[in-house]
């Protein structure tokens, strides 16, 4: 059976740009590689005008064809290259079908855009309170709002580190009328193996996100050859001129061979699992939880979506107070239970009962990957691999990761390998999978020793691989 894309959005796109790499903060939690803007040598970075000037991208734009078109920007910080995003913004919006969404962390002066459009922009702003204060913040964010930019939401990202922040400054904010976006954070930086949440995470989660987003970005369900729609109406951009029909496609240029054509009806997904977008697993056909029109989904759309939710919630709370509350509004979803179960922490292993026999060092593993890195100075590297005690079993207490003698990173989240169960035929080996991404100093071009070490939990410790990693530039 086949699904058309709906008539009244055969004239419509939504374009998905990674503008850039680039960023001025360092968030733990975030998949961004690259921190530097430029480097000694002119290279072309990770950044749409190191690629192609201005001028061709608001000439690759005005190509599309289609009537309404919804052009999501992120990174990176979209405006660090503030003259050339500047000149983008006013030949973009001087077209009337488009339609301009930025997420953007809002450490910039927006007094710098006066002459901007802002009829059919808006921003989501996010905070992330390691790289910046909170009075710092939404003093920028005021200033932001009264320079006419239209600050579509606040979004707050829940990392385990920023919860505090979070609750003590979330009714001030509202008060201000901001709508906030607690946001659950996807496993990624030094989360990366990271598969559980705590009790009060999922308390802000559940109480703030509508339940398909909670199911989504929490639960992650499986969607490997689930009809969506996505692909139909949707397009993702690279810096470097690279399109893709989103999600389904191959890459190709659009400077040189213009945009892919569109499916015009739902096609399978070919993902394990949904990227994460709210509009992407709301495009998906067989969704029970999506009740609402198939749309662009303007962010809007969402944030109204989210208040209605709030309101009922709301309402369900005090209901619960009194006799028969829930027989009128109802209990609220919970999703909960489909939360995956904390790992088990292995008990002390008789060695006797061990076979094969495991090695004789208190801590042992490996390091994915060769033996030689390479990377750019304040550079972010992608490291992986294993670790176990051959007195406890995994997940260990620690993996240490130190450059050149100094330590740069740390790992506390352990995630399965089924094959290392395997290879040693212990199930309490399983949860010893480790992987991380870690930022480089300023380092000068040459030769440095990247060394990662196991620390068991009675302190025990190990070395797990040395590597060699070349700074480039």
């Amino acid at each position: 059976m086949t699904y058309p894309l709906p008539a009244r959005l055969l004239d419509s796109v939504r374009i998905a740009w990674h503008i850039t790499s680039w960023c001025n903060y360092s968030c733990d939690y975030c998949p961004v590689l690259v921190f530097h803007k430029r480097t000694r040598s002119g290279t072309p970075q990770d950044h749409a005008f190191d690629h192609y000037p201005v001028e061709r991208w608001i000439e690759a734009f005005a190509a599309f064809p289609q009537k309404d078109i919804l052009l999501k920007i992120t990174g990176g910080e979209p405006f660090l290259d503030r003259e050339n995003f500047r000149k983008l913004l006013l030949g973009v919006l001087a077209m009337p079908r488009y339609s301009i969404q930025i997420d953007t962390n809002g450490s910039w002066d927006p007094a710098y855009f006066a002459d901007v459009d802002k009829s059919r922009l808006s921003l989501n702003i996010a905070f992330h309170p390691k790289e910046v204060d909170f009075a710092t913040f939404f003093r920028r964010v005021r200033s932001i709002r009264k320079h006419g930019f239209h600050v579509e939401m606040l979004n707050f990202v829940l990392a385990p580190e920023n919860l505090d922040v979070f609750e003590k400054h979330l009714e001030e904010v509202e008060r201000d009328g901001f709508f906030v976006n607690l946001s659950p954070m996807n496993p990624t930086g030094v989360y990366l193996g990271r598969t559980v949440r705590s009790d009060r995470e999922m308390d802000l989660i559940e109480r703030y996100n509508v339940p398909i987003d909670v199911k989504y970005k929490v639960i992650r369900p499986k969607t490997r050859g689930r009809l969506c729609w996505h692909p139909a109406l949707s397009y993702y951009v690279l810096y470097d001129g690279q399109i893709q029909v989103y999600c389904v496609g191959a890459f190709q240029n659009l400077f040189t061979e213009g945009p892919p054509p569109l499916p015009r009806e739902a096609v399978a997904c070919t993902l394990d699992e949904c990227i994460g977008c709210t509009e992407m697993y709301r495009a998906l056909v067989d969704e029970p939880l999506v009740t609402r029109p198939l749309s662009l989904y303007h962010r809007g759309e969402y944030v109204r979506e989210v208040k209605a939710f709030r309101r009922k919630a709301a309402l369900q709370r005090l209901a619960a107070r009194i006799p028969f509350g829930d027989k009128l509004f109802g209990r609220p979803i919970s999703l909960r239970s489909e939360l995956p179960r904390p790992p088990r922490k292995p008990d002390l292993l008789p060695l006797e009962s061990i076979k094969p026999a495991l090695p004789a060092d208190p801590v042992f593993g490996a390091v994915d990957g060769g033996p030689v890195l390479r990377a750019r100075s304040r550079d972010r590297l992608y490291l992986s691999g294993w670790a176990a005690s051959s007195r406890y079993g995994a997940p260990i207490e620690e993996v240490k990761l130190s450059l050149a003698g100094s330590e740069v990173g740390s790992v506390r989240y352990f995630y399965a390998r089924s094959d290392i169960a395997a290879k040693y035929q212990r199930q309490e080996l399983e949860q010893s999978g480790w992987r991380t991404m870690v930022w480089l100093p300023a380092l000068s071009k040459g030769c440095y020793e990247l060394s990662v070490e196991g620390v068991a939990p009675d302190g025990a410790a190990a070395t797990l691989g040395r590597l060699m990693l070349e700074i480039i530039d």
